[in-house]
């Protein structure tokens, strides 16, 4: 019988700073956490690490204080000088480059769990796509439960974004559509396909990523669905809205993420076309991979560029609703950000179950640019809704706190050594 006792003893095998470490600082913070093994770990008490931070706010967030003191085992400098060439490489060897670094990692962290005493009954190792087929093993064969965290919804997302940018439409510019070429290799999907079949168990942050790897394959018993956890860094502040938007007071939309075919950025410029007549401003914060930036008629739009983690809540603060109407992606945290500052969200079906339909925002019954604009324009006639959406959107944040998702983590341990014991009891 699996007891409260087991799933105790965990270890996190994380490339990158994937939403901001929650996961490892949640299991420490219950004291469950054995080692953190990561790409890139730069402590601010040190002086090389203060000196690479300073020069690179993409460098400054590989390090989160919930972990001080914890045992974190890290690539640093050979990752950072990788990182370095890659920028030199010639244009179009994206996929080579993350490819690389993957191998890499996985290499690094399966030597790791190598050099690690045999886990106690109840160890566990949580270990991120495309980067763990190596370590999975690694750590199965110290006695670790194994689970692979699915970042996304693999080989069928591919496929759907593929197949979005043969023909993107005249707003792409000449960004991602003209890379529609530049696909992940076959061996990278063979690699993901040995992770899915080593993993006791797979975990996904959605529904939507479930059901694209059903679609692979893949069995449905072996996935659960655990959301990404999300902790607000301050208080947010109570929302007031107009009485009624007008070209003096326009309704001001948030879109804060990669503007890409993915995200639906393309869409969100079909919608802002659509909607020129209206008293809306589209506030577009991101990577713009679409070219999308030199668009000249579009009087309706400003766009911001990349901006760091710690500019972002400004740009919260100064909309109304925020947008994402993305046609895939595994969860997108941004849309738990968004509500957490009292944002009424307005997002597609294919992402992390956040927004509660009418309540803390609107789902889009698909992912169109006519739908978008409708949501838009319901909210743009309708802003004494959106004051009680602010509230109900704070408190949908709080349940996505570490503390509640935590357990739902915990669990799936447990599931994943249930798993592991049956089938070693099978082979005995």
């Amino acid at each position: 019988m699996i007891s409260d006792r087991d799933a105790t003893d965990w270890i996190v095998c994380q490339i990158g700073a994937r939403e901001h470490y929650a996961s490892p600082a949640a299991l420490r913070q219950r004291g469950l956490l054995r080692a953190l093994v990561t790409d890139i770990w730069l402590p601010p008490d040190r002086p090389w690490s203060r000196a690479l931070r300073a020069a690179s706010p993409r460098l400054a967030s590989r390090y989160a204080a919930e972990l001080a003191g914890a045992r974190v085992l890290a690539d640093t400098l050979p990752s950072i000088l990788s990182r370095s060439a890659a920028r030199l490489a010639p244009k179009g060897a994206n996929w080579s480059r993350i490819v690389a670094d993957n191998l890499r990692f996985d290499r690094f962290a399966a030597a790791q769990l190598r050099r690690m005493p045999v886990a106690p009954d109840g160890g566990v190792a949580l270990c991120y796509g495309y980067a763990a087929s190596q370590t999975l093993r690694a750590a199965s064969s110290r006695g670790f439960a194994t689970i692979l965290n699915q970042i996304d919804g693999g080989p069928q997302e591919a496929r759907l974004i593929a197949a979005l940018a043969q023909n993107p439409g005249e707003g792409a510019g000449q960004g991602e559509g003209s890379r529609a070429a530049d696909a992940p290799p076959e061996d990278y999907w063979r690699r993901w396909r040995d992770e899915c079949e080593t993993a006791d168990m797979i975990l996904v942050n959605s529904a939507w990523s479930r059901d694209c790897l059903v679609a692979e394959g893949i069995a449905r018993e072996k996935l659960g669905v655990v959301p990404l956890m999300y902790r607000a860094e301050g208080p947010s502040v109570t929302r007031r809205y107009p009485t009624r938007f007008d070209a003096d007071h326009p309704l001001v939309v948030l879109f804060l993420g990669a503007v890409s075919l993915r995200k639906g950025a393309l869409t969100l410029l079909e919608a802002a076309a659509a909607l020129r007549d209206q008293p809306v401003e589209f506030h577009i914060v991101g990577r713009d991979e679409l070219g999308a930036a030199v668009q000249k008629d579009y009087a309706n739009l400003r766009f911001f560029g990349e901006a760091p983690r710690g500019e972002t809540p400004s740009f919260y603060r100064k909309a109304h609703v925020f947008v994402l109407p993305t046609h895939s992606d595994g969860f997108a945290l941004t849309q738990l950000e968004a509500q957490a500052h009292g944002l009424p969200a307005i997002v597609s079906r294919r992402c992390g179950d956040v927004v509660l339909d009418g309540a803390s925002g609107l789902v889009l019954p698909e992912p169109s640019a006519a739908a978008l604009r409708d949501a838009i324009l319901w909210a743009l006639r309708h802003p004494e809704r959106l004051c009680a959406m602010s509230e109900r959107a704070r408190a949908r944040a709080e349940d996505f706190d570490p503390a509640r998702v935590v357990e739902q983590l915990r669990e799936m341990g447990r599931e994943a050594l249930r798993r592991r014991r049956r089938d070693l009891g099978a082979g005995a």
